[in-house]
């Protein structure tokens, strides 16, 4: 069985629709819709994601406008801004981050 590969979206590329994905995937362009990720999410400060995400890891320098997130561990670094409610078991927030929502931490059980 091969490893699963890593995926780049880049700054000016945008993508409407369902995204599912084994692998890494770092966004520096759009994406508009539900992601799914077994692998680390990473969205760049140019990077967007409005929709909906279920992963196991974001890192976000970017905009995260989320109709609903659901994942293990959010990292939002300084130049963060998130929109959304969001259900998370680990938060990591960074001084300068921007946070306007809701957020439910969830139990190791």
């Amino acid at each position: 069985m091969s490893e699963a590969e890593n995926c780049y979206i880049s700054n000016g590329t945008i993508i409407k629709g369902n995204i599912t994905s084994k692998g890494d995937l770092r966004v520096d362009g759009r994406i508009e819709g539900k992601l799914n990720t077994d692998g680390k999410l990473i969205v760049g400060q140019l990077g967007t994601v409005d929709g909906e995400l279920n992963t196991n890891y974001t890192e976000v320098d970017g905009i995260l406008d989320i109709k609903k997130i659901d994942t293990i561990t959010l990292k939002l670094n300084a130049s963060a801004k998130l929109t959304g409610e969001i259900e998370v078991r680990n938060l990591i927030v960074e001084s300068g981050a921007k946070v306007n929502g809701t957020i439910t931490m969830k139990g190791q059980g």
